[in-house]
């Protein structure tokens, strides 16, 4: 059950988000100023071993798989978020009672981009079934 959540905390579908401060704020013994544009980088929140245990490790029975920064936090938190789950959720299901079995033959092509944590094609073999 807390495979897709795993995966999502793993492999974030965006790379960073950035804002710009609206007002002088202190944070980590470092200002930042208003006007400053601040980025977060969404694998560095989902890798911060002070709040996710053994954070470099893909996990896919993890305690608190849900514990992680994907889809934003607080008010900037994505509304699909729980749509999002849920079809993955479906697709998986799906996939491994059809395929039980998926070997990744080569390396993943990514797609070219700096925001976007995709891939442009993956290539594997479904074995037949007996």
């Amino acid at each position: 059950p807390s495979m897709v959540s795993e995966t999502i905390r793993w492999q974030t579908p965006l790379a960073y988000m950035r804002r710009t401060a609206l007002q002088d704020y202190e944070l980590g013994g470092k200002t930042i100023r208003k006007g400053d544009k601040v980025v977060m980088w969404y694998v560095s929140g989902n890798r911060d071993d002070e709040v996710i245990e053994n954070p470099n490790s893909y996990i896919i029975d993890r305690e608190r798989p849900r514990q992680h920064l994907s889809f934003g936090f607080g008010i900037h938190r994505c509304v699909g978020n729980r749509l999002a789950e849920l079809q993955l959720k479906i697709l998986w299901e799906e996939i491994l009672q059809r395929f039980p079995e998926i070997q990744v033959v080569s390396e993943p092509e990514r797609v070219y981009s700096s925001f976007v944590k995709g891939y442009e094609s993956m290539q594997v073999v479904i074995p037949s079934r007996l």
